[in-house]
């Protein structure tokens, strides 16, 4: 039993390591970024939560489309996966919200906007049974259910690093001239 507790302590160390790596991106953190006059676009977002996009297609379209292709209960569905802290970067943001793109090609972003809490949760066009229609590359996807929880994290590191450089005048002594 001692050894089992002296595991279950390492991994929970070890755990509390690692959720200090990231943060979650509030809008009190991004009005510090803007204080200190650095532009969002050099910011480096990562999701919080995996996140699936999924759309329907015809056999034809199974054919060409190029996410990853399932068939599933006689329908091929293509099947988009952004994996748990993917780097992303902003393409466009606005005071509501953020556009971040997780790979790249024309209109392949995801929307965050600022929830009650202040934190940047992901956005649909409409949400229904948390399924959230969203408008992706060139064709309508739905985000799966469980992605509705993805939040902006950013690195603790990558943020307090921006910090303005400051130093401090030795001074002059009349004797050093």
């Amino acid at each position: 039993q001692f050894f089992l507790f002296i595991a279950m302590l390492a991994m929970l160390l070890l755990s509390s390591c690692a959720s200090k790596k990231t943060i979650l991106f509030t809008e009190q953190l991004r009005q510090k970024v803007n204080l200190y006059d650095i532009d969002i676009l050099d910011v480096q977002f990562y999701n919080s939560h995996k996140i699936v996009l999924e759309r329907n297609l015809s056999y034809e379209e199974a054919k060409i489309a190029s996410g990853k292709i399932r068939f599933e209960k006689g329908k091929y569905i293509e099947r988009i996966i952004i994996k748990k802290r993917t780097p992303g970067i902003c393409e466009q943001y606005d005071e509501t919200a953020i556009n971040v793109a997780f790979e790249s090609g024309e209109n392949r972003v995801l929307t965050f906007v600022r929830n009650p809490r202040d934190l940047y949760q992901l956005s649909a066009q409409e949400w229904e049974k948390k399924y959230g229609k969203i408008s992706y590359d060139t064709a309508i996807y739905y985000i799966t259910p469980g992605g509705e929880k993805a939040l902006l994290r950013v690195k603790k590191e990558d943020i307090y690093k921006f910090k303005k450089q400051e130093r401090v005048a030795a001074g002059r002594n009349v004797s050093s001239r």
